[in-house]
Parts: C-alpha cells; sequence; structure tokens
C-alpha cells in the first residue's frame, strides 16, 4: 500500500484513533486504556463463512464475555472471509460474514485486523480500503501495523508472504501479490520495522499479532519461515506474547526458552477436530479442537487469558494468569522482569468456584428441604418399559414436590445422538417424561453410549433451546444449600473404551490428552469437595464403583476415584451402567444404582457380600431422594411404583467448635 493510500486511509478514521507518526515506517494508532489503566479485549480467527460452521454461536458468546469484561476493541488474526477472501469492496460476504454476525452492542468497538492466506486468495485491496470503514466503522485492516494502548504496545504483522509454498507450490490457488513485490526487500523492511517498533517501545507489555503460528502442535503446526527469521525478533526484544490463527483451534504454547506464551485463537468457525501433534508438555499448557474465541485482560502488572468454547464455558485450565510484571523501579531504571505464575485463575459460567468445574445453584424448598428422582440408562424412545417407568416417575414426583431429576447416563440409545437435529432427543426425552411434576430441571450426565454418538450435540445449549429442562455437561457441580453434588465424566476412565471398543466408535472430542484430561478432572472433584461445606457430599457418575450387576465393579474408579470420595466422607456415591436397581453400604459410603429406565438385565447378578448389599432388584424402575439437614432417605421403585426398598441415612449435627 502506498504512502499516500495510508494516509487517506487514516484520514477517514475520525477522531476516535489518532495516527502517529513512528521512526519505524509501520503506521501507528493510539487506542487509550480504561480510566483505571486496564485494558481487556477479546481475539478470534479464521470465522468468515457466513455463519455456517458455529460461526454464529461463537460470535453470540463473544458478546456475551464482550460485555462482561467491558471490552476496549476486537483482534482479528486473519482468514476474514473463506474460502478465497473478497472479490471486491462490494462483495455481499464483508455483510454476511461480519456485518450482520457480529451485531452485539458489546462487538460494536474497532476490529483491528491482519490478513490470512485464505484472504490473500482473494481482492487483498478490498479488505485494506476505506470503503469497507465507511460500510462499517468497526472494521480496520492494514498488512502491518502498530497500536499503542498505553500499558501495551500491539505489532501486527502480515505473515503470509513469508511462507514459501504459498509462491513456490501455490496448487490450485491465486493469491494477490500486489504491494509486496519484490518480496525479499517487502519482507526485510518489515522485519527491520518490527524490529525498531518493539526496541523503541516503552509499553509494560509488548504483544505481535499475526495470522500464521509460530509454535503450534495443531494442524499446520510450525511456520518454518517465521521461526528463521521473525522468532529471533521476538525473543531478542522480550516480546510476552505472540497471538496468531491459522491452526483451526484454541492453544497456549508456553516457552522454556524465553517465557514468549504463544496464544492460538483459530477456532471462530470450522475446527479441525483430532487432528494434534506431540508437543512437549512442559511447554503446551492446553490445547482445546473445537470453536471458540479467546478473551485477554491486561493491568500494570498482570495478564490475564480465558480460552472460551461456543457455549461460553471456560474450563480445564482455559483461563489463566500467565504473567505477571514486578513494579518499575524508577531510581534503577532496570528493565520489566516477567514471572510466571503457578496459580491458576478458574472463571466459571455462572459464579466462581474454587475448583474448575461449572458450578450451577438449585434453592431448596422454603422448609430446607430438598427431594429429586434418579434415573439412568433410559432412552430408548418408550420401550422396555421406559415408558412405564417416566409414568410412576411422574406420580412420585407429583407426591414428593420435586425439585429435580438426576440422570445417570446412557441418555440415548445405542449410540447417543447423531447431533442437535436427532429426533431421538423428542422421542426419547421431551416425549416420554411430559408429567407436570417432570417439568423440572434435569441434571444429566454422559454414558458409555453418549459416547458412541455425538457428544456435542448432548452438551448443546440448542438442546436446552428445544427443551429447557436439559442440562448437560461432562463435569459439574450442583450446590443445593444443604446438599453439594459433583457430577463426574466417568466414561472416559474406562480403558477398555481406548484399548478394545470392539465395533463401537468413541466420540473423544475433548477428552484428548486422556491422561493430563483425567488428571485434572480428579483434582478438580477432590478440590470441590475439600473445599465444600454442604451438610451431604453426593457424588454423581455413570459407571459403578461397586456393584454385583452385570459389569460389577469399574477397577479404574476403584483406584482413582474412590479413594477421593472415602477421604472427603462423602456420603453417597450414585451411578447407572448396571440395567438394575442396587444399594450397597460400604464404608460409610452408600452407593446407589439407578440404571433401570428401561432395559433390564434379568437373573444377570454376581455375588455380593450380604452385610453390605441391602438392595439387587434386576428390573426397571428409579430411585427417590428426600433431605433434610439431618436425615436422607432413599426410596426404590418398580414399573408398578411398588417400592422395593426404603433406606434412611442420619446426618449427626456439626459440634460447636
Amino acid at each position: 500500500m502506498s504512502l499516500t493510500l495510508i494516509i487517506t486511509f487514516i484520514a477517514l478514521l475520525g477522531s476516535l484513533y489518532v495516527f502517529c507518526p513512528s521512526s519505524a515506517e509501520l503506521p501507528w494508532f493510539e487506542h487509550p486504556a480504561k480510566p483505571d489503566g486496564s485494558l481487556s479485549f477479546l481475539v478470534v480467527g479464521d470465522w468468515g463463512r457466513r455463519g455456517a460452521y458455529n460461526q454464529t454461536k461463537v460470535a453470540h458468546q463473544m458478546g456475551i464475555v464482550g460485555e462482561k469484561l467491558k471490552i476496549d476493541f476486537i483482534i482479528s488474526t486473519g482468514d476474514n472471509f473463506y474460502d478465497d477472501g473478497l472479490t471486491g469492496v462490494d462483495d455481499a460476504a464483508f455483510f454476511e460474514s461480519f456485518v450482520n454476525i457480529y451485531t452485539a452492542p458489546s462487538l460494536a468497538k474497532q476490529w483491528y485486523n491482519v490478513l490470512g492466506n485464505h484472504d490473500y486468495r482473494g481482492d487483498v485491496e478490498a479488505q485494506l480500503s476505506p470503503v469497507l470503514r465507511d460500510i462499517d466503522s468497526r472494521w480496520l485492516c492494514l498488512r502491518s501495523f502498530i497500536v499503542n494502548a498505553e500499558i501495551a504496545e500491539f505489532i501486527f504483522v502480515d505473515t503470509t508472504p513469508f511462507v514459501n509454498k504459498y509462491f513456490t507450490d501455490p496448487e490450485d490457488h491465486v493469491y494477490d501479490w500486489n504491494g509486496i513485490q519484490p518480496r525479499k526487500s517487502y519482507l526485510a523492511n518489515l522485519l527491520k520495522d518490527v524490529d525498531s517498533a518493539l526496541k523503541e517501545s516503552t509499553a509494560k507489555w509488548k504483544i505481535v499479532v499475526g495470522h500464521h503460528t509460530i509454535k503450534s502442535s495443531g494442524h499446520h503446526g510450525n511456520t518454518h519461515e517465521l521461526n528463521l527469521q521473525l522468532l529471533p525478533i521476538l525473543q531478542e526484544n522480550e516480546v510476552d506474547l505472540y497471538i496468531n490463527g491459522h491452526d483451526h483451534c484454541l492453544e497456549r504454547i508456553s516457552s522454556t526458552e524465553s517465557g514468549i506464551q504463544f496464544l492460538t485463537s483459530g477456532g471462530g468457525s470450522k475446527a479441525w477436530k483430532g487432528d494434534i501433534d506431540w508437543w512437549n508438555p512442559k511447554e503446551d499448557k492446553f490445547y482445546y479442537d473445537g470453536q471458540g474465541f479467546m478473551s485477554v485482560q491486561i493491568t500494570p502488572t498482570e495478564v490475564d487469558v480465558a480460552f472460551y468454547d461456543i457455549f461460553g464455558n471456560v474450563d480445564n485450565q482455559k483461563s489463566q494468569t500467565i504473567l505477571d510484571h514486578q513494579p518499575i523501579n524508577m531510581g534503577m531504571q532496570i528493565p520489566f522482569k516477567k514471572l510466571m505464575l503457578l496459580h491458576i485463575i478458574f472463571i466459571a459460567c455462572l459464579r466462581l468456584s474454587a475448583a474448575e468445574l461449572q458450578r450451577f445453584e438449585h434453592r431448596l424448598k422454603h422448609d430446607g428441604s430438598l427431594s429429586f428422582l434418579v434415573v439412568g440408562d433410559w432412552g430408548r424412545r418408550g420401550s422396555y418399559n421406559q415408558s412405564l417407568v417416566a409414568y410412576q416417575m411422574g406420580l412420585i414426583g407429583e407426591k414428593l414436590e420435586i425439585d429435580f431429576v438426576i440422570s445417570t447416563g446412557d441418555n440415548f440409545y445405542e449410540d447417543g445422538l447423531t447431533g442437535e437435529e436427532d429426533p431421538a432427543f423428542l422421542d426419547s426425552f421431551t416425549s416420554i417424561y411430559t408429567a407436570p411434576s417432570l417439568q423440572k430441571q434435569w441434571y444429566n450426565v454422559l454414558g458409555n453410549h453418549d459416547y458412541r454418538g455425538d457428544v456435542e450435540a448432548q452438551l448443546s445449549p440448542v438442546l436446552t433451546r428445544k427443551d429447557s429442562r436439559w442440562l448437560c455437561s461432562r463435569s459439574f457441580i450442583l450446590d443445593a444449600e444443604i446438599a453439594e453434588f459433583v457430577f463426574v465424566d466417568t466414561t472416559p476412565f474406562v480403558d477398555e473404551y481406548f484399548e478394545d471398543p470392539g465395533d463401537s466408535t468413541y466420540d473423544w472430542r475433548g477428552v484428548y490428552r486422556r491422561k493430563e484430561y483425567l488428571s485434572d478432572l480428579l483434582k478438580d472433584v477432590d478440590g470441590a469437595l475439600k473445599n465444600s461445606k454442604a451438610k451431604w457430599k453426593i457424588v454423581v457418575g455413570h459407571h459403578t464403583i461397586k456393584s454385583a450387576g452385570h459389569h460389577g465393579v469399574t477397577k479404574e474408579l476403584l483406584l482413582r476415584l474412590l479413594p477421593i470420595l472415602e477421604e472427603n466422607n462423602v456420603d453417597m456415591y450414585v451411578n447407572g451402567h448396571d440395567h438394575c436397581l442396587q444399594h450397597i453400604s460400604s464404608n460409610g459410603i452408600e452407593f446407589l444404582t439407578s440404571g433401570g429406565g428401561s432395559k433390564a438385565w434379568r437373573g444377570d447378578r454376581n455375588w455380593w457380600s450380604p452385610e453390605e448389599l441391602k438392595l439387587y432388584y434386576d428390573g426397571q424402575g428409579f430411585m427417590s431422594v428426600k433431605m433434610t439437614r439431618s436425615e436422607a432417605v432413599v426410596l426404590f421403585y418398580d414399573v408398578h411404583g411398588n417400592i422395593l426398598h426404603k433406606w434412611s441415612i442420619p446426618k449427626e449435627p456439626l459440634k460447636a467448635a
């Protein structure tokens, strides 16, 4: 872009943003920090698909988070318009992929955009043109430029021209190289300008933004040319963050050599599920192969980064305080020293939690009691007596004035849901549990059969919009005042599903790096139980820990989860998986199986100590629990509403200190 065109473009920006001279040749913009000196912004990349591939869902969550954080601006890491950029300044894709998608009031802020390789396949000058800013004043796109935001300085770098293969082996693609020829001179000048800008920066934080990865365990991996040419400049100038897109994922790599944080936010629309390469676990702090975006909050002393999925969830170490600056000693005029903080800051969807699990709250009745039903292994479109069980649940639910229903998993047979539009959701849930008393919140965990389908479908808020009762998450906490429920995703613990899945195909999206996933989950469960002040501690999972039924003991849970339950004085472990109703009392924990929601396994029973086995029923049915501060009463029912077993568990009052 010529200097004349740059000056013309800047003249159109109005009074909000000031174009200032710099000793480097890069255009320079100023963006004021908040009155308290802080700065917050969102980062999204690889997005422009006219709303498809969940782009609209990502945009919706960006609007919610943007409002919450009162963001100052948005950064786009490129590949703004798929598949081949814009055809010109009047291309309808600008409206259909940008203007009409990012409509939330909180997103009506300045967008600072870089170009990606897909943008170079179209008319590059169109994206750089002030005509687009006339159409939508949020749009600002240049090849390379600087944004000075007081406490932070951002250097936006045009990375596409660095990549040799786009020139030597473009395949069937045609790239628009107008404005960067001769290439060798263009890159040399750009590197010189970036180096000068970083050396002259007096900002507390130095952040470089480009489209292409420098370090990544995703599909594209490292960009060799940037490692050789750009990375040494970042290291020499003590850059804090390098932010990019290109790989369609969310990722954080923390360099053990330089301390630079390499942050990938390329999940704005289409994601590449399961496309991950090995990376040193000492550096690879987070990898998520789904759609989403990133937020950054900056103060003079701290940077806090959070990664969000399409539901707005922040979990599994996605939110981290990653850098800390010591205060400046002006007398000594020493450079800022960077200290890596080891603690994690978790941002729950609803409110802060000591653990990293999502936390929900459910109020008690006016008399301080709580009652609920438990059913598992049910989703068979009404067959195998599912409809009869549902009918009796409605009667008991009305009698007990239940507060909610718990599902112990295997919600849809045989292979989960095929997607959000699978009619099985209506046929096996909405159209079955129709009693007025069952129109309460359903808290659901996933079973092994659910993992054989599209897991993300059951976790999707689309189902909640179809039936507001539905709430399903992998693991979460339910705080019901006198009782705290920790719902645990047990399927990934079972080795058999990974080592010998038979003819079944499991959807392991979201639980890749299984060892780390399980380690984090166990840590979170232990933390939640230790921090709980509730009278009753109840853990819910799909798989059995102790059972005399067909599946029997789940050895992986016996070894890894049970010690945590025992150490934290858990009162009940509630599960499904075995298609029966069962009560085992062992070492102060009540193991309650409610897996008789439809098909039962008649006569499939193993020996268990009669001192511990209080009930085993090999037919269909469900369970109810009524709790007060001093007592929990558990009942099991068959398909006729007959009470099979009743058990009262007293709770001693807390002793005064």
